[in-house]
């Protein structure tokens, strides 16, 4: 009797640990997904502010060329499988895409600066990043920087 209590005790414990593992898995695919989506989306609001036509005037909105099923499809499946803190950052890059995207539909006024709009897309990608490693690293640890793009106002970016 001992030895089928072993047993039984054994494979909860077993279970439950691959439960866990499948989850996490789950978790962290569906993390990438959501940057690699977010990503293309801030291509493709880049390539939709180059081409959009001079003769189109500041504040008509230009039709979108976005495809937004695959980021649509990356945020349900956060809402799925994540736990609330990282589905709650995954929203937050959203918001941050949505005011990029309206943005860029209308046409950037004078006061609207492109890399600005698109750094607060970036900095809720990183605060994103920082909620997901700290659910799914294994130390947890926020990094310190995300990218190594220059800064903004880096001599790199001026033109001449």
């Amino acid at each position: 009797m001992t030895t089928l209590i072993g047993v039984f005790a054994g494979s909860m414990v077993s279970r439950r640990a691959q439960d866990r593992h499948w989850i996490r898995e789950q978790q962290a695919t569906a993390c990438v997904r959501v940057l690699r989506e977010s990503s293309s989306v801030l291509v493709d609001l880049s390539d939709m502010d180059r081409d959009r036509p001079d003769d189109l005037p500041r504040g008509v909105w230009a039709p979108t060329t976005v495809d937004w099923r695959p980021w649509n499809e990356a945020l349900g499946i956060i809402n799925l499988v994540a736990s609330k803190d990282i589905a709650t950052a995954a929203h937050a890059v959203d918001a941050e895409i949505w005011r990029f995207h309206i943005a860029v539909r209308r046409g950037l006024t004078p006061e609207e600066n492109w890399m600005e709009l698109r750094g607060r897309v970036v900095a809720a990608q990183g605060r994103f990043i920082s909620v997901a490693r700290g659910h799914l690293s294994l130390t947890g640890d926020p990094l310190q920087r995300l990218d190594g793009r220059p800064a903004p106002d880096d001599p790199i970016w001026q033109t001449g």
